[in-house]
């Protein structure tokens, strides 16, 4: 047996897998983009452990050393698409909501929880990323910090437009709230392939009997969204975090 580190005195920790390099511009900028569409593209139809860093590359037209110099792995890639889906998702929930629809907190949960299966359904290599196992450890590392930030932040979205109560400990209620719905979303991908109807259901009543262990069953309404939902207006609400606080 050779020298070792172990043998010198020293302890070895192991690499940590190297991610996606981002350029910031240039033509690097759309080569990378283009590589993320063809990635998007080949997870569509394709089992990821079946997709390799050349099929990527031939499916956006980049010379197979680019994709290397950007994705030292394919995993390398699905992680730098995981951010982008996560980015994608906020967007959405930045939509503005028509302030007619919003009575009470539960039809905020709603319409949040509508969306985030629709944009999900509408984007298969996100479920396959995210909910069916093939992200890796830098990708779920991106959805832990967003699932953090997201818990963070989600009492003053409610605040906005509802008289919240005050809560000794916000950010565990609505952590505790997005994992029942994780893994509810995870169950029905790995069973179906996407997010059914019935486990939106059960994901439905499962985290509305969570909140209301800490929620009043009625919450009441600011003058603001009153007075918005009389003139037929919609509001826009805070959803954290931003795109640089998403770096794993």
């Amino acid at each position: 047996m050779g020298t070792s580190d172990a043998a010198a005195g020293k302890e070895t920790k192991p690499r940590r897998r190297e991610g996606p390099r981002t350029p910031s511009r240039g033509r690097g900028l759309l080569r990378f983009n283009a590589l993320l569409d063809a990635t998007e593209s080949l997870l569509q139809s394709t089992n990821p452990d079946e997709i390799g860093l050349y099929q990527i590359a031939e499916r956006a037209n980049v010379p197979p050393p680019s994709a290397y110099h950007f994705f030292p792995t394919k995993e390398a890639a699905y992680d730098a698409l995981a951010q982008r889906f996560i980015v994608q998702l906020l967007d959405v929930h930045r939509t503005p909501i028509e302030a007619r629809r919003l009575n009470n907190w539960t039809d905020l949960f709603l319409i949040d929880i509508d969306r985030g299966r629709a944009f999900y359904n509408r984007h298969p290599p996100a479920l396959k990323i995210f909910y069916g196992g093939y992200g890796g450890v830098n990708a779920k590392n991106i959805d832990r910090i967003a699932a953090d930030k997201i818990s963070t932040s989600n009492y003053d979205r409610m605040n906005r437009v509802f008289h919240m109560p005050i809560l000794s400990d916000t950010h565990r209620l609505f952590e505790v709230r997005l994992g029942i719905l994780d893994a509810i979303w995870t169950l029905s991908v790995r069973r179906h392939g996407y997010i059914t109807q019935d486990y939106q259901d059960e994901a439905v009543e499962a985290c509305l009997a969570y909140s209301r262990v800490y929620l009043p069953a009625r919450i009441e309404r600011r003058g603001s969204l009153i007075q918005a939902a009389e003139r037929g207006e919609s509001v826009t609400l805070p959803f954290e975090p931003s795109a640089d606080e998403l770096e794993a």
